[in-house]
This record gives C-alpha cells, sequence and structure tokens, in this order.
C-alpha cells in the first residue's frame, strides 16, 4: 500500500491529488477490487444461516412491537423462484428450495413474509466492504471499519424488515387493504427512504473511522467526468500564465 495516499492531519484527502498514470491507475485497481469483493461476498457464500438469524431477530423485534409473529421454513419450489434467484441458488445449493419465514394473522389467514438472501442487506454490506478494502487506509481502521459497519447493518436491517412486516400487518388488519397493497406501501414507501438514510448513517460510520470511501467514489466520477485535480489545474494555469508572460515580454 502506497503510505502517501493515507490520510493524515496535515493531508487529509491525499486521493485528491492523483494526476495523470498514477490516477488512472488507482481507479482501475480501486475499482476492480470494489467489484472483485462485493461479487465474493455477495454471490458466492451460502447465506442460509444469515437468512435464519435475520429472521429470528425481525421476529424478535416484532415481538417487542406487541406482535404474535411466527417463525418457521417455508417450502418452496423452484417455480415460485425468479430465474435471478434460481440461478444464485445453484452457484452453490441445487437442490435448495427452503427459507425461514414469519408469519401473521391477517384477514385473509396467515401471512407469511419470507427471507432471502436480498433481505439479509448484504448486497449494500459486500459493497461497502469492498469500498472500505480499496481505500487506502491502514489495516487497523480497515477491519474496524469493515466490523462495525457488519454489525450496524445487520441491526438496522432487522429492525426495517420488523418495521415492513408490521405496517403490512397494520394496514391489512386495521385498514382493510390488499396483502399487495400494503406491502408495496411498507416496503417501497416506507424501504427506500430508510435504506436512503441508512446508507448516509453507514459512510458516517465509516470515513469517522478513518477510511474515506467517499473520496475514492469522488476519484472515481471525476476520472469518468475527465475532471482535472485542482493541482493539475493549477499547473495548467501556471503554465499558461507564464507562456502569456513571455508572449508579452516578447512583444515589448
Amino acid at each position: 500500500m502506497d503510505r502517501s495516499l493515507l490520510p493524515t492531519e496535515a493531508d487529509p484527502h491525499p486521493l485528491y491529488k492523483l494526476t495523470g498514470e498514477e490516477r488512472k491507475k488507482f481507479v482501475i485497481r480501486s475499482f476492480t477490487t470494489t467489484v472483485v469483493i462485493t461479487l465474493v461476498l455477495y454471490i458466492f457464500p451460502s447465506y442460509l444461516w444469515l437468512e435464519s438469524l435475520t429472521t429470528k431477530t425481525s421476529y424478535f423485534f416484532l415481538e417487542l412491537f406487541g406482535f404474535h409473529p411466527r417463525y418457521f421454513i417455508y417450502e418452496d419450489s423452484y417455480q415460485a423462484i425468479t430465474k435471478f434467484d434460481l440461478a444464485l441458488l445453484k452457484l452453490y445449493d441445487p437442490t435448495r428450495a427452503t427459507y425461514p419465514a414469519i408469519s401473521l394473522d391477517t384477514p385473509t389467514g396467515r401471512s407469511n413474509f419470507l427471507i432471502i438472501r436480498a433481505c439479509t442487506g448484504m448486497q449494500a454490506g459486500a459493497l461497502l466492504v469492498g469500498l472500505i478494502w480499496a481505500t487506502p487506509a491502514t489495516t487497523h481502521d480497515r477491519i474496524r471499519s469493515s466490523y462495525v459497519i457488519l454489525i450496524a447493518l445487520f441491526i438496522g436491517n432487522t429492525l426495517r424488515i420488523a418495521a415492513m412486516i408490521a405496517i403490512t400487518t397494520i394496514l391489512m388488519n386495521n385498514f382493510g387493504l390488499a396483502y399487495e397493497i400494503s406491502w408495496h406501501l411498507a416496503h417501497d414507501w416506507l424501504g427506500r427512504p430508510l435504506g436512503f438514510f441508512g446508507t448516509i448513517l453507514f459512510t458516517f460510520l465509516i470515513e469517522n473511522r478513518g477510511v474515506k470511501i467517499l473520496d475514492t467514489i469522488t476519484v472515481w466520477m471525476d476520472f469518468v467526468m475527465g475532471t482535472k485535480p485542482k493541482a493539475e489545474k493549477e499547473a495548467e494555469n501556471a503554465e499558461k500564465t507564464e507562456k502569456t508572460e513571455e508572449t508579452t515580454d516578447e512583444s515589448n
């Protein structure tokens, strides 16, 4: 690791000073690292254990909210699984067709809420860990940021799941809405804003531990948009000024 890229009090954003070939190499290296770590962490492991833990923790929060959930294992068939989920399942367990689930009483009977891989929050978790290890920082800060963000993500995600299930049930039981409409309101209208603000919070937790992932993202964006670093702009302006002065002197 190039220690000159580590943030210090005197130079908190050293990545912004990268120019030319060094900048290009950093963008390629850091982006590749992020993508590889994200794919390895999210796609290949079997997440049945995390799905189960997520379901049981969400069940615990629902009980705290005053609901009476039931935890069970849902038996499914491949006909009910999307093609994308089926492709992921075949990567590590082609025979699996069971998911941990929660059910609650509603006017139409017991409504089931399956917790699948996408519900574990590991899309965001894998991406954030990838960014952490692609960003210049000390190993200690990277490790600390990784476990802090995964713990915070797990707690926040299970609370989000419990809240969405609770709101869906309330809309069905108290307002007579159908399951599809209730879930859409809870999942999309509530879940997305929570995810947005959650991302801001998680970024703050990472940045506050000395891993400047926003600097890495900024360098990526500037590189793609062709924006030149401040140091490079200042050098070009100085060169132009010098040429203008030389031209003036020759004219005189």
